[in-house]
């Protein structure tokens, strides 16, 4: 992936090579603090790059379709990303393993955004429908027993709209 970024000194844009992917990449976004930044591809791999260092951090592994869209969570270290698997999967990234699998039924989820203070999920596909879960932010990260879940997810329903058309971007 090459990125671009522009620095504070005279508008300057400078691009960065991220090798890490076996095919072409399909999404990109930083963290709040521009200091990660997470890549999914065409290859199912979720990378998540350490932007100061033009590093890669780790590899995150699970999805079995290629990545559409990925968000971080701001209130904990946590990745939630999509794919056309069907899957919505949120990542501790502390301990780097995928902590909950959602499904979207038979669709492939294009699109994804965190809204409400980081309490909802929706996620669009190719259908009329919006799905919406609620999102709970359990303690402190230090403070979980082993295997206890960072986020708690639960659907909430649907909306629906008036368009079949596939969801582009959820902003």
């Amino acid at each position: 992936a090459v990125v671009s970024t522009q620095s504070g000194h005279y508008g300057r844009v400078s691009s960065v090579v991220l090798s890490g992917h076996t095919s072409s990449v399909t999404v990109l976004k930083y963290d709040n603090t521009g200091t990660r930044l997470c890549s999914g591809s065409l290859d199912t791999n979720v990378i998540v790059w350490d932007v100061v260092s033009q590093s890669g951090l780790f590899r995150l592994k699970g999805h079995r379709g290629p990545i559409n869209d990925c968000v971080f969570l701001q209130n904990s270290n946590v990745l939630i990303t999509s794919s056309k698997d069907t899957y919505i999967k949120l990542w501790c990234l502390d301990s780097q393993h995928c902590f909950e699998t959602l499904t979207n039924g038979r669709d492939e989820v294009w699109s994804i955004a965190v809204c409400r203070g980081e309490t909802r999920l929706i996620a669009g596909s190719n259908t009329a429908e919006l799905r919406v879960w609620s999102l709970a932010q359990g303690g402190e990260l230090g403070k979980r027993k082993s295997g206890e879940k960072v986020v708690q997810c639960e659907l909430l329903g649907a909306l629906v709209r008036k368009s079949k058309e596939r969801v582009n971007c959820l902003a």
